[in-house]
């Protein structure tokens, strides 16, 4: 599933932030291979076996024995899902539109609201000091 959603990507993808779920040898390799850096939090009893991906012997390794590093990044992710659930929140959490093309183009529409309507909050709190 993650090289399908990173495959779109045209630059190199930098830091990749997600859950457990997304914590496989695999996908720690795609990002890698992509030009990214994985945080993954991976779950309780995991090794640091490469069996064949050695990027993930890296991540492991970087949680276990450089959790302040690897949390300096891995924080950002609770910024991104606290504004898609602000976004769910207030604009429902369905699409209406039904071609990818126009889902893809709603999402980005909401995204676009969400942050003018941000932004109108901000103005107005500054006009009232």
């Amino acid at each position: 599933m993650l090289p399908t959603l990173l495959g779109r990507m045209d630059a190199p993808l930098g830091a990749v932030l997600g859950d457990a779920a997304y914590a496989g040898r695999r996908n720690v390799t795609y990002v890698a291979e992509h030009g990214g850096e994985a945080y993954f939090p991976p779950k309780f009893g995991w090794t640091a076996k490469t069996k064949g991906h050695p990027m993930w012997k890296r991540m492991i390794l970087r949680y276990r024995h450089h959790p302040e590093v690897f949390h300096e990044t891995y924080r950002f992710r609770a910024n991104v899902e606290g504004a898609f659930s602000a976004i769910k929140r207030h604009q429902g959490p369905f699409l209406s539109a039904r071609s990818a093309v126009m889902q893809r183009r709603e999402a980005g529409w909401r995204m676009i609201a969400r942050n003018l309507d941000l932004l109108a909050r901000h103005r107005a709190l500054a006009e009232v000091r």
